[in-house]
């Protein structure tokens, strides 16, 4: 029997000041995209790397968007 208070393995990475935990979730990954103190963002992917490839994306926009004039 598992412990259910035994987190999955999880890695942490930073990117512009974004943290993204990676974790694998059955056959998928999931990433949780934030700034630190705010609410994540859920990405799911078929693998790690394409997890991260659309975390790092995500992040790239939500910057991209920030600096557009309103």
């Amino acid at each position: 029997m598992t412990d259910p208070h035994h987190l999955p393995d999880t890695e942490l990475v930073e990117h512009k000041g974004y943290q993204i935990r990676l974790s694998p979730s059955g056959p998928e990954w999931l990433a949780f995209v934030a700034l630190p103190r705010q609410r994540p963002t859920l990405i799911m992917a078929p693998d790690r790397a394409a997890a991260l490839a659309k975390a790092y994306e995500w992040i790239d926009l939500q910057l991209a968007s920030d600096k557009k004039p309103g």
